[in-house]
């Protein structure tokens, strides 16, 4: 299979922000990749909030707003307010992803993780600033968490957010909204019931999987990709090696050759330990692993769009992030929500 020889894209989407927009407030912002999306749509980030150093760093060089390095278990929705809103905006939009490994079907689910616990934050911060509506984003494996009692987390989530607001709760495909990407993940949205407003389902923009965008068009030429990305003889054995290992003990090995006419897989935070997650294969057996640059394109990150910290830093921030595009139509599809008369 061929990759496709094309230039270097530019994804950058445009930023107007007209001075009647929403004001949103992005938990767990990490690197920006929601507050990016919902940038470009025309909503208005007032403030981020993510615990980690080095993604607030890369937040806050990309935008005019600030994004704040703090723990929200350790920060009263009360303080963050005092910290941030010095105009005394009101706050339209909550959005945000509790971080996610704790609940990933592949990962170790581990009841006492403190990191179930920024659900519970989550609803906290809802409940403090009454917004007009909220997005959570998470990952596929929330659906199937259950407590030491055995009821489902998906359930008792849900019971707590309709309390106040009108929900719905659907699966969704990056790659049905212009994401070369088939990043799934659940789309939880809510809407505050004296609003009268009953939320829909995000409807695809791309309606079929023949139409999806494929990862090819973001590569880059072969004769453009630094030699250190290209994996030598022994990385390639070592490859069949652990396949076969996995094989043998029952687990999956996650080496896989990216599809070029076919949106990508899935680009895991884990893909700094070796990239075998989604490997470029050419027609001459040469075998590589993604760019930095491929792996935001994948995203749908801007090229110009800058990220801090390490290679392995980096990747894990850009494998955590929201897909831009992905976070873009949201942000359309909450204006015109919210919008129903215009």
């Amino acid at each position: 299979m061929k990759i496709p020889q094309e230039e270097i894209i530019d994804t950058s989407l445009s930023s107007q922000t007209p001075s009647t927009a929403l004001n949103v407030i992005d938990l767990f912002c990490g690197c920006g990749g929601m507050s990016k999306g919902l940038t470009d749509a025309g909503l208005n980030i007032i403030a981020g909030i993510d615990v980690w150093d080095k993604a607030v760093l890369s937040y806050n060089k990309n935008f005019t707003h600030k994004a704040y390095c703090e723990d929200l278990t350790q920060l009263s929705p009360e303080k963050f307010a005092e910290l941030y809103n010095k105009d005394n905006k009101a706050v339209d939009v909550l959005v945000g992803g509790p971080p996610c490994q704790s609940f990933s079907i592949a990962g170790k689910r581990d009841k006492n993780d403190p990191r179930n616990a920024l659900f519970m934050e989550y609803v906290k911060y809802l409940d403090y600033f009454k917004p007009k509506a909220f997005i959570m984003e998470n990952v596929i494996g929330m659906l199937s968490k259950k407590t030491a009692n055995s009821e489902k987390v998906i359930d008792i989530i849900m019971g707590l957010l309709n309390k106040e607001y009108n929900c719905i709760i659907t699966k969704l495909y990056a790659s049905d909204f212009e994401v070369p990407q088939n990043r799934r993940r659940v789309i939880i949205i809510g809407v505050r019931k004296d609003l009268d407003i009953i939320p829909k389902e995000p409807e695809p923009i791309i309606k079929s999987v023949e139409a999806r965008i494929p990862v090819g068009t973001v590569l880059l030429r072969k004769e453009d990709v630094d030699i250190k990305n290209f994996l030598s003889e022994k990385a390639l054995a070592g490859i069949a090696n652990k396949k076969a290992v996995s094989k043998e003990k029952g687990f999956g090995f996650g080496a896989q050759i990216l599809d070029v006419n076919k949106p990508s897989y899935t680009i895991p935070a884990r893909y700094w330990k070796d990239g075998y997650d989604a490997l470029v294969k050419y027609d001459d057996k040469e075998i590589r692993r993604l760019t930095i640059l491929e792996l935001k394109r994948i995203q749908s990150f801007p090229d110009n769009y800058v990220i801090e910290g390490s290679k392995k830093d980096i990747i894990i921030q850009i494998g955590n992030a929201v897909a831009c595009k992905f976070a873009y139509y949201l942000g359309k599809y909450l204006i015109r929500t919210l919008s129903p008369n215009t």
